[in-house]
């Protein structure tokens, strides 16, 4: 049990931090809610309780506890945090505007509504085929793929490009 979470673990950790990273568009928050997704796996495992494949049931258990930390969380929006310094940069970026692109650009994705959001972060941040993600989230291939043209154009729309 505690190779397979570590296995998981090394492998699938980078992807869910990227994963809700994209989602709640908060560094520290990404880190709590990846934190909770791999002790619930920890607790799922530890209850003897088999789990098939190990990279859906992580993804489906970081959106689960995206909505949770979403639903106990106070409205504060992106630019409220900005406002009181919070920095959503990469500490890692060599390059200043990179990081200031790529922090907008993030910034600008948290404004897409949930399933474009969700749908373009997996396909790009997370290099995820529509396949892929159709697999990982139980829906068709189609909508996924229908998802992220959508998101893209109003990802697009919000950056005037």
């Amino acid at each position: 049990m505690e190779d397979r979470f570590l296995e998981a673990y090394d492998h699938h950790g980078d992807a869910i931090f990227r994963f809700c990273y994209a989602q709640t568009g908060q560094r520290e928050l990404a880190l709590d809610v990846m934190q909770d997704t791999f002790a619930r796996v920890w607790r799922h495992l530890a209850s003897r309780r088999s789990i098939k494949d190990i990279r859906p049931f992580l993804y489906t258990t970081a959106r689960h506890a995206i909505i949770d930390h979403s639903r106990r969380a106070s409205a504060q929006s992106l630019d409220v945090l900005r406002e009181e310094g919070f920095d959503i940069a990469d500490d890692r970026a060599v390059d200043p505007l990179l990081a200031a692109t790529h922090a907008h650009t993030i910034g600008m994705l948290a404004k897409l509504e949930q399933p474009y959001r969700e749908a373009v972060a997996m396909r790009y941040i997370d290099d995820l085929m529509p396949r892929e993600i159709a697999q990982l989230t139980g829906e068709k291939e189609n909508t996924i793929s229908v998802r992220i043209t959508r998101g893209l154009q109003q990802l697009k729309d919000l950056l005037h490009i």
